[in-house]
């Protein structure tokens, strides 16, 4: 599919992959279903060993806005949140039946507490998903909605295939109105 997060490609996060298989315990979810809802004591954080999950938040007028995804072999959950012990500002749901492992906050500490490789993989992980979310802020202001559409595109040229275009649309922060021009002139554009 290409790699929606590119910070898993960036770095090796298999020995932290190595702990959720050795020492999660496997939870099955339904397409539908929640991992967190907003406001719910983040306890768990997940590894997703086949399947899709999107973030979403409500504005102050009841609108659902996407703006995240986890796919197959990338860690779920609100990292940040998790760590600090506080509640979720996110809703996270199963786009698709998914499988994850799962460990508690004392189970991914006891990790990384116990060796020097472990400690990296914790702070790499940090660093990464901070830098994700600066881009995408950075994003947000400096390109356009088509230009946001190709990046993603390009990083992951199979996802419209794995969500509606109403939740894509929504991800680029545009309407699925919006979204459905930028798609039918960039077909135009193709040669």
């Amino acid at each position: 599919m290409g790699q929606f997060n590119e910070y898993m490609e960036r770095f090796n996060f298999s020995p932290l992959e190595k702990a959720f298989r050795e020492k999660g315990r496997v939870r099955r979810y339904k397409k539908g279903e929640y991992f967190i809802h907003k406001g719910d004591r983040h306890v768990y954080i997940g590894f997703i060993l086949s399947g899709t999950f999107r973030y979403t938040c409500t504005d102050n007028e009841g609108n659902e806005h996407v703006v995240a995804y986890n796919f197959e072999n990338e860690p779920l959950g609100n990292y940040s949140v998790f760590q600090k012990k506080e509640t979720a500002i996110l809703d996270v749901q199963a786009v698709t039946n998914s499988t994850v492992y799962l460990l508690s906050y004392s189970e991914v500490n006891d990790y990384y507490n116990s060796n020097s490789e472990a400690q990296l993989q914790g702070r790499i992980l940090g660093e990464e998903l901070l830098y994700v979310a600066w881009n995408t802020i950075i994003s947000a202001y400096k390109d356009s909605p088509e230009e946001r559409y190709k990046k993603l595109l390009a990083r992951c040229p199979n996802l419209p295939n794995l969500i509606t275009l109403k939740e894509l649309a929504s991800y680029i922060m545009v309407t699925p109105e919006t979204l459905s021009r930028i798609r039918k002139k960039i077909l135009l554009e193709k040669p």
